[in-house]
């Protein structure tokens, strides 16, 4: 199966194409967007994160809807560990990267776990949604018999 990697952008490109009036992650640090961006033969960023010792803070906002969080990764050990990558150097297992076999199957069980567990909590509220709407029906019938 031959898949086609998309060539790496440097950490500093990525800062400089970051448009005004927008967000993004605080200076020094990267979205996993950017992350992503930086280190585009990796799938399995958290574990390239831990074993490389790249600096995360989390982030909190509140809104109407309730508080998101979200992680912010250091900028300069992204970059450190994307030239890492590039030179061979980089704590990194072949499961964890997007161009070798056991990558790609260990990313395609992934992907179908998680397809599964969102089919699963599809149908759980989709049973939800028909228990609650049988019962309101079963209570309507019952109030106009009695």
């Amino acid at each position: 199966m031959g898949m086609e990697i998309v060539v790496p952008v440097p950490v500093a490109d990525l800062i400089a194409r970051r448009k005004r009036e927008r967000y993004y992650a605080a200076d020094g640090y990267l979205s996993s967007a950017e992350v992503a961006l930086a280190w585009p033969v990796v799938w399995r960023y958290d574990a390239v994160i831990r074993a490389n010792g790249v600096r995360t803070t989390e982030q909190h906002a509140t809104g109407t809807y309730g508080t998101s969080s979200w992680t912010e990764y250091r900028a300069d050990d992204v970059q450190r560990v994307a030239d890492a990558i590039a030179d061979g150097t980089a704590v990194l297992e072949p499961g964890w990267r997007r161009d070798t076999e056991q990558g790609q199957q260990l990313q395609r069980r992934a992907s179908q776990e998680a397809r599964r567990l969102q089919t699963r909590a599809t149908v759980v509220q989709g049973a939800v949604v028909l228990l609650v709407v049988l019962v309101f029906v079963g209570l309507v019938v019952l109030a106009t018999f009695f």
